[in-house]
This record gives C-alpha cells, sequence and structure tokens, in this order.
C-alpha cells in the first residue's frame, strides 16, 4: 500500500533533541527566507513522532513565510509538508485541502512531477476513506504521469512511487471485487520491482497481497508460491514486521490446506516474533487465530488460555487506540479554537481592510476634490495669465500702433514744417529782393509794395508758428502741461524751443522758423538745460525731451 507515517505523541530522545538543537541553530542562523522554510519544515518533520502540535505549528510557520514571499515552489514545499502531518494524525479533510492546494500550484507552473504526487496522496487519502472509485481515479492519473516521464527520462528502472501505486491500484480493485484488474496491477507491480533490488519491503508486500488474492480465490498452487517468496525475502532482508504477517498468510494457507500442523507451526512462528519486536496488533491477530484454531479443534484448555491473552492484547490496543483517540480529540480541539482565532483575527482584519477601505476612498475623495480645485484654480490662473498676456499684447501692439501713428504724424509735421521752412525762406528771397528794388527804383506812388513787403515779413513769422502750434498739439497733446510740470517758469519762447527740439530739429531748421540768428538759439539751448537741471547731466536735451 501506499503508506504515510504513523505519528504518535511520545517524549523526545536524547539523540533526537540533539538533532533539534541543531536545527534550531540552523533555523536562527539562516541567510534568507528560503533557507529558513526548508530548517522549519525539518523541524515539523523531526516532531512527527513525538509531539504532534508542536510539527503541526512549525509547519504552519513554514506555510506562513513561504506565503510572505510568494514563492510558488516555497509555497507547495510547505503545503505538501502540512498536509502530510493532517493525513497522519487522522485529519483527512484538512489533508486533503492542502493536496488540493499544493496541485494546483504544480498545476499552474507546469510541473508533471509535483502534479503526480498530489495526485498519488489524494489516491492514498481516499483510500483511507474507502473512496475506491475516487481513490483509482487518482491513481491511475498519478501513475499515468509518472509512467511519461520516466519514458521522457529514457529511465528502465521504475520509482519506488510507480511500483507503490500499482499495489494501492491492486488493494483497491480488490475491495471493487474487480480480481482480475486487482491481479494484473499487482503483477506489473511485481515485475516492476524486481527490477529494482533494492525495493525488496514493496516487492515482498506485493508478492503477499497477490498470494493472498489466490488465497480467497482458492487457487492455492499460485497462493503458495507468491507467499514463500514474499516470506524469503522478508527473511533475507531481516523484516521481522513483515515476517509475521508472512507467517499469518502462510497459516491461512495450510489452513485452505487442512494442514493443522503447519498451520499451528506457522501461527506460533508468528506469535514468537511478533512478541519479539514487541507488536500488539499483531500478536492480537495472531492469538485470535490460535483462539479459533483450538476452538475449532475444541480443544477448551488451550483455547481459553489464547482467549484470555486476546482479550489482553486486545485491552492493551483499545487503550493505546484511548490514549491516541484522546490526543487526537485535543489536537482537534486546539485546531478548532486555533481555527476560531484565526477566524476572529480574519474578521478584525476585514474589519480593519474596511476602515482602511473608507479612509481610503474619503481620502481619495478629498484629494480629488481638492485637485479639482487646484486644477481649476490653475486653469483660471491659467486662463487670466493669457487673458494678461493678450492684453499684453494688445497693449503692445497698440503701443506700437500708437508709435507708428506718431511717427506718421511726426513726419507728416515735420514735412509740413520744412515745407514752411522752405516757403518762408522763398517770402524771404522775394522780401529781399523787393526791398532791394525798394531802395533804388521805386516812386512815391509805388509805396503799396513797401506795405505788401511788411505784410509779407509780419505774415511769414505768424502764419508758420501758427501751422507749426497746431499740427504740434494734435501729436504731443500734454507735452506743454509735462514740460510745466517740470519747470513753470519757462518762457513762451524757451516752451516752443523745447517743442522744436522734441521733434529732433536742427539748429538752422529752428532759426530759419523763429527768425532767430544760431548763434541766439545755442544760448538759448544753454540757458535752456540749466532751466532744466541738465547741466551736469551727460543726457542731450534732445534725448531728454523725446521722453516727456
Amino acid at each position: 500500500m501506499f503508506l504515510f507515517l504513523t505519528v504518535s505523541l511520545s517524549p523526545v530522545k536524547a539523540q533526537e533533541q540533539s538533532k533539534l538543537d541543531s536545527l534550531n541553530v540552523l533555523l536562527e542562523t539562516a541567510p534568507n527566507d528560503s533557507v529558513r522554510i526548508y530548517q522549519l519544515v525539518n523541524i515539523s518533520r523531526e516532531y512527527y513522532t513525538n509531539n504532534i502540535p508542536m510539527s503541526l505549528e512549525f509547519a504552519q510557520k513554514a506555510l506562513t513565510l513561504a506565503e510572505k514571499g510568494k514563492d510558488e515552489n516555497l509555497v507547495a514545499y510547505s503545503l505538501f509538508n502540512l498536509g502530510r502531518s493532517y493525513f497522519n494524525q487522522g485529519f483527512l479533510e484538512i489533508s486533503t485541502k492542502y493536496f488540493y492546494r499544493y496541485l494546483d500550484i504544480q498545476k499552474a507552473i507546469n510541473n508533471s512531477r509535483g502534479t503526480a504526487y498530489a495526485l498519488v496522496n489524494l489516491g492514498a487519502i481516499h483510500l483511507q476513506l474507502k473512496q475506491f472509485e475516487k481513490s483509482r481515479e487518482f491513481f491511475e492519473h498519478g501513475l499515468e504521469t509518472l509512467n511519461q516521464l520516466a519514458k521522457d527520462d529514457d529511465v528502465d528502472k521504475p520509482g519506488t512511487d510507480i511500483i507503490t501505486i500499482y499495489n494501492n491500484l491492486g488493494i483497491v480493485s480488490q475491495n471493487l471485487g474487480e480480481t482480475d484488474k486487482a491481479i494484473d496491477y499487482y503483477t506489473r507491480g511485481i515485475s516492476q520491482a524486481r527490477k529494482t533490488p533494492e525495493e525488496h519491503v514493496i516487492l515482498a508486500n506485493l508478492l503477499n497481497n497477490l498470494g493472498t488474492l489466490y488465497l480467497e480465490e482458492g487457487k492455492l498452487a499460485e497462493a503458495f508460491g507468491y507467499l514463500t517468496e514474499a516470506l524469503n525475502i522478508r527473511i533475507q532482508n531481516d523484516n521481522k514486521s513483515g515476517q509475521v504477517n508472512s507467517y499469518r498468510s502462510m497459516s491461512m494457507y495450510f489452513n485452505k490446506q487442512k494442514d493443522k500442523a503447519e498451520e499451528l507451526k506457522y501461527l506460533n512462528m508468528g506469535i514468537k516474533l511478533a512478541d519479539e519486536i514487541g507488536s500488539i496488533s499483531q500478536l492480537a491477530n495472531l492469538t485470535e487465530k490460535i483462539f479459533g484454531y483450538y476452538q475449532e479443534l475444541q480443544n477448551a484448555d488451550s483455547a481459553l488460555k489464547y482467549n484470555i491473552l486476546f482479550t489482553e492484547y486486545m485491552k492493551k490496543l483499545n487503550e493505546e487506540a484511548t490514549r491516541k483517540e484522546l490526543a487526537h480529540l485535543e489536537l482537534a480541539s486546539q485546531l478548532k479554537e486555533k481555527e476560531k482565532i484565526q477566524q476572529f483575527e480574519q474578521k478584525r482584519k476585514e474589519l480593519l481592510y474596511l476602515v482602511a477601505g473608507l479612509i481610503l476612498t474619503l481620502t481619495v475623495a478629498i484629494l480629488s476634490l481638492l485637485y479639482f480645485i487646484s486644477h481649476s484654480r490653475n486653469r483660471r490662473l491659467t486662463l487670466e495669465k493669457e487673458i494678461i498676456n493678450l492684453n499684453s499684447k494688445n497693449l503692445e501692439l497698440e503701443k506700437e500702433s500708437i508709435e507708428k501713428e506718431l511717427d506718421l504724424k511726426n513726419k507728416e509735421m515735420a514735412t509740413n514744417v520744412m515745407y514752411q521752412i522752405q516757403k518762408n525762406e522763398m517770402i524771404h528771397d522775394i522780401v529781399e529782393k523787393l526791398q532791394k528794388h525798394s531802395t533804388t527804383g521805386l516812386k512815391q506812388d509805388d509805396s503799396w509794395i513797401l506795405e505788401i513787403i511788411r505784410d509779407l515779413e509780419k505774415t511769414q513769422e505768424k502764419s508758420v508758428w501758427n501751422e507749426f502750434e497746431v499740427r504740434f498739439q494734435q501729436v504731443h497733446n500734454d507735452f506743454y502741461k509735462k514740460l510745466n510740470d517740470i519747470n513753470p517758469e519757462l518762457s513762451t519762447n524757451e516752451r516752443r524751443l523745447c517743442a522744436f527740439l522734441k521733434l529732433n530739429m536742427t539748429t538752422k531748421e529752428i532759426s530759419t522758423i523763429t527768425g532767430q540768428v544760431p548763434r541766439s538759439i545755442d544760448v538759448a539751448r544753454t540757458r535752456l538745460r540749466k532751466k532744466l537741471n541738465l547741466t551736469n547731466s551727460e543726457v542731450s536735451l534732445i534725448e531728454f525731451l523725446s521722453t516727456i
């Protein structure tokens, strides 16, 4: 059969304690979580035979640490160990849960060998539950996978797992009453085991199981051959527990043969060896058979003797079973309490997650609102900035337009002034010519010519200045006001001189308009600089007036 180790609670031996101490040191000095997980599993396995709660505690620690690290291989490794631990304690439902998780991971990472191990262990669990159809389904799938792996790896020798599965499938088929299938599985297992001498234990089990099956079918000759070979293999390898089982099987064979002497011989050999190894269960089984043997012979004294022995052994077995059951119930209670604590912790975590979720949601809502407000504010500021920039550009454009318009008007004014200057010069020439002729050739009756000359001289100065004054005010309407703010004591001629300089006119051009000699204009400019507080300044008079 595909068996797990049976675990009981017993004191820790000195040798085992020494190994546990070494493993704990390795655990404390582990360089990383991966090594720590392996050490936790090793410690869990050391507690299998003496301290079940500690075994499960370390196994659970390994799984918790593996799940924290999210390494699928380490999680699977820890799950497998926990599955075995719970199976050994008879908690088959819990064991199934861990092995199904182990199976899911192995399928997810496409690990065929791991998948096969999961299937085989689930098959063993269902076999213990006597769910034979389900058990066979898992065993067959596991066997198919392992055979394919052996074929891919080109392995001649079959593995222990494959041989064990054949034995388990034989047991399942036998329980389902499918004798031919059971014989086929046992035979194939025996064939595979013969290729591997070190697999003598499972080979002897297969031979004994097949021999026993032939006994049930009444095929005594076939049964004897397999039972004898199983016994010889167990004797050769000093497998005393197996020998006891073989002696019992041989007694059953001779019972079928009606050979009472041989039947009793093998029963006595079995009892002697079972007593030697201290196997109470085997002693109980054999004493019951000898009790039946003597009862059949109507040997009351011997039957009573072995009935008493059987009763004592059964009492011990019941006591042991009771202790195991109590330990099982205590462990179940602890697990149930632990499960309640875990459920409480889970609910507490869920509540914390709910509160955290609400806080997070509220925080996100507040942040979203703040972001919306900030975004809206930034957008508004951006729009305001764009409007300011646009207004600034518009102002610049307007400024440029005004400057262009001002420049144009200044040019028009300058053109007009130049025209007036040319006109004055022409009038001046005419006046000079008329005056020249008036002093030489004019008669008494020609006095009107002198009058015209005087009118032209007056018109020359007045018209030029009036024309200039009108046009200048149109272009620089607040120039005189600003000038008056700087120095209200400026004379009319000084204000006019400022206007001419504002237009960047030369001394000669000003002289033509005003009729003053250039020297007088230069003196007037010097006096004007003093009144405008520019005497010690490097700024020119024209440059200063252009800013007004």
